[in-house]
């Protein structure tokens, strides 16, 4: 009986919480409708993403005329073209300005319109590594279909331009006349251009980009470091016009409409009018939209008399957003803004029922406190960093940003309407502000110690889910243990996978070259090669969580498997170094006085311990080798997990030597020698080695053919089919698990980046 009456009271907790869901759901469907639909998008958009993205797919477009514009995220030189074919298809392309003469770019721009008879475009690459910034769903998610990077002739702006307000008359060489519609990118482009020669008369230099991020979010002309420090010190939201821009614009007009006899319904519907052109000055952005969006909603709610439902303005605002472009769910700013939103509408009505919210000072410090709780295991997987002096500081710089955006924008309106007054005092109290914030973020960022900035790896979906249900437990202040009951099963899920593996090999996309990282679950970490250089990877070691290195092994001295070590070392400093002893491998023979690091060169076999689970053996020919991918230093990681054995270049000739000795056989994973070549691809050594996986480190559209066609259906015929073949070119960065399953037995998982959406 007490069985039963323990499963009745479970029973019942669940159909509490699912209660309370349903009337969560039903006080808010708005919210709940766009949480769905983000998710869609995120699924089918993901997928379009991969089939239609995957590598870089050069087209070639003839006859296109169409607008001309600069975006706020757009680089210092580059602008958007709207372009319309003949059949008045449109697109969507990024012109890399760098390419063009700078008569042509500023001729171009200043017609605001232009034509290409031919234009070489791109689709943008998707991220082949893990945890890699993803250019193509960037670009996505402000609604760019290619990238151009065009001759220097290949645009030209048109012989005759009609101005008109709403629409523009072209007339080109060959007398063809086309009327074309502004679009809402006009009328932003033109008043932040207006916005820019105001403050350019008063400010100079770093201090007028980094005002005008402020305003408007315009970051193309801001310095690489500037904004690199900014983002470090989390206060990356101050260059991204949002919500709290939106206070800061309208706090002016609000005060001045109190003064007057005007009701304060109507003041709001009046308040629409700065808040709109604000939207026009940010150019639009995610960020700024559902903020005005959600001040609209508010306003009419107010108009209406009834009290406004800020999880159901939230929701129309990103039902808004997602219909407009349904690719922005990747991006950042969508994910930050309307998490930071959330954040407000959740936590902060939690933290005000503390006692320390009763303080006046404390109080003030409560809505940026609740964001972060929000989004903090965002900005880990975002950014693999977060900054505990930053998260504290953010209110106070707030208020900078609110002095710099007011300021800024009265420097504007007066330069416009009274340009006779002085403002020498205004921009000097400005460019004060201005040089604070710099220095605050630089001091945080650079900071050593740990108060200053965090680094960390990217959490998983198991950190997420245990960080959000324990989140909601506290927020909510429910009695029941579901919540909790659920995180811990997830935590409990995740360690108990977590000790079942034994190591982790994961072998970058690096394009033509090869790069592996090799983890042990006793905390050991080591590179094998480093591909050409091309690739980071600097910052995917340290979003994996790897901060030390113990050693790095480097197969033989060609650059698509050394030209990535200085960068590497620049940041880590390994224990060891190992390379081959060939005396024919000149670069590998000097690495310890040129680099100075301690540098083994392995002498036929070297076995070396790896935590309690691995190890791993270094072999190579006993006798040195004029070719060097024959002298390749050969990787084998074994254990009662299995094998995993990585050969770097070594050829037929290299292979079947060791073979012979007895150094390599029946293998577990196995990646392909040589990118795949056929010198690698021997059918009897194949037969011998009869690897279950096959890994192929490779560039997409190599010039060499790689992988071969004739190894691909050796090991088709030896049972390998293609769903055991993982390579680099086709699928991204593999990432191969392997351990000792607690009911006996072996077992290796392999994921691939580009068939994973997430």
């Amino acid at each position: 009986m007490r069985r039963v009456r323990d499963a009745r009271n479970k029973l019942s907790e669940v159909e509490d919480a699912l209660k309370r869901l349903l009337r969560r759901i039903k006080t808010a469907p708005c919210l709940w409708l766009m949480i769905v639909a983000a998710v869609m998008c995120v699924i089918f958009c993901g997928i379009s993403l991969e089939k239609s993205y995957s590598h870089k797919v050069s087209y070639e477009l003839r006859g296109l005329s169409g607008e001309v514009y600069r975006e706020p995220w757009n680089g210092e030189k580059d602008f958007v073209f709207a372009a319309r074919d003949k059949s008045g298809k449109g697109f969507k392309i990024l012109v890399k300005g760098d390419y063009l003469y700078r008569g042509t770019r500023d001729g171009v721009l200043a017609a605001r319109y232009c034509r290409a008879d031919v234009l070489k475009v791109q689709t943008p690459q998707t991220a082949g590594n893990f945890f890699e910034f993803d250019y193509c769903r960037y670009l996505k998610a402000h609604g760019i279909d290619y990238v151009a990077y065009p001759a220097a002739d290949s645009l030209s702006a048109p012989e005759k331009t009609g101005e008109g307000f709403l629409f523009a008359e072209l007339e080109f060489g060959d007398g063809k006349k086309v009327r074309a519609a502004r679009s809402p990118a006009y009328y932003s482009s033109r008043i932040r251009e207006d916005i820019s020669r105001s403050l350019d008369k008063y400010f100079s230099g770093d201090f007028s980009a980094l005002i005008k991020a402020v305003m408007t979010g315009e970051t193309g002309a801001l310095d690489t470091e500037a904004r690199g420090n900014l983002t470090s010190a989390g206060f990356s939201h101050l260059i991204a016009v949002s919500g709290a821009h939106v206070s800061f614009f309208t706090l002016p007009f609000s005060a001045l409409l109190g003064r007057t006899l005007i009701k304060h319904d109507k003041r709001k519907l009046l308040l629409i009018i700065p808040v709109v052109f604000l939207w026009f000055a940010a150019g639009g952005s995610c960020t700024v939209t559902r903020a005005a969006i959600t001040f609209i909603c508010s306003a009419v709610a107010c108009v209406m008399r009834r009290p406004p439902n800020g999880k159901n303005m939230l929701g129309i605002a990103g039902l808004i957003t997602i219909a407009s472009n349904p690719y922005c769910v990747f991006g950042t700013g969508f994910l930050l803004s309307y998490g930071a939103a959330l954040s407000v509408l959740e936590i902060l009505p939690a933290l005000k029922k503390l006692k320390i919210a009763k303080n006046r000072v404390c109080g003030r410090f409560l809505p940026g406190a609740a964001v972060n709780a929000g989004l903090l295991p965002v900005l880990m997987r975002q950014f693999g960093a977060f900054s505990p002096c930053g998260m504290l500081l953010s209110v106070p710089a707030s208020y900078v940003a609110c002095a710099i955006t007011v300021g800024g924008y009265a420097v504007y309106l007066f330069d416009k309407v009274f340009c006779f007054l002085s403002l020498k005092s205004a921009a000097n109290a400005m460019v004060s502000l201005s040089y604070g914030l710099q220095k605050a973020a630089g001091d945080i960022s650079g900071g050593g110690s740990w108060f200053f900035r965090v680094e960390c790896a990217a959490p998983g979906i198991a950190f997420f889910a245990v960080y959000y249900a324990l989140l909601a437990w506290l927020v909510t202040g429910r009695k029941g243990k579901l919540l909790p009951a659920g995180a811990v099963l997830c935590a409990v899920i995740a360690f108990m996978c977590r000790g079942m593996t034994r190591i982790e090999v994961l072998f970058f996309d690096v394009g033509q070259g090869s790069a592996a990282l090799v983890r042990t679950v006793d905390g050991v970490a080591g590179l094998v090669d480093t591909g050409t250089g091309d690739t980071d990877l600097v910052p995917l070691l340290k979003k994996e969580g790897v901060f030390k290195l113990d050693f790095i092994v480097i197969s033989h001295g060609h650059s698509d498997h050394y030209g990535g070590l200085q960068k590497v070392l620049a940041e880590y400093s390994p224990g060891t170094v190992y390379v081959p002893d060939n005396a024919f491998d000149d670069y590998c023979n000097d690495i310890g006085d040129v680099l100075g690091v301690n540098a083994v060169a392995v002498d036929g076999s070297l076995s070396l311990t790896l935590g309690k689970y691995t190890v791993m053996r270094l072999v190579e020919p006993y006798d040195a080798k004029e070719n060097l991918n024959d002298g390749s230093l050969v990787v084998c990681l074994e254990g009662r997990w299995g094998n995993i054995v990585l050969p770097g270049d070594a050829e037929n000739g290299e292979l079947g030597e060791l073979a012979e000795r007895g150094e390599i056989g029946k293998t577990g994973v196995f990646c392909l020698a040589h990118h795949g070549s056929v010198t690698s691809g021997d059918e009897k050594l194949l037969w011998e080695i009869s690897p279950k996986y096959v890994i192929i480190s490779a560039g997409y559209g190599n010039n060499y053919g790689h992988p071969s066609k004739l190894v691909l259906e050796t090991l088709k015929k030896q049972g390998v089919g293609d769903s055991a073949i993982f390579r680099t070119d086709r699928d991204g960065a593999i990432r191969v698990t392997a351990g000792e399953s607690p009911f006996g037995g072996e077992f290796t998982v392999i994921w691939r980046k580009r068939r994973n959406l997430f």
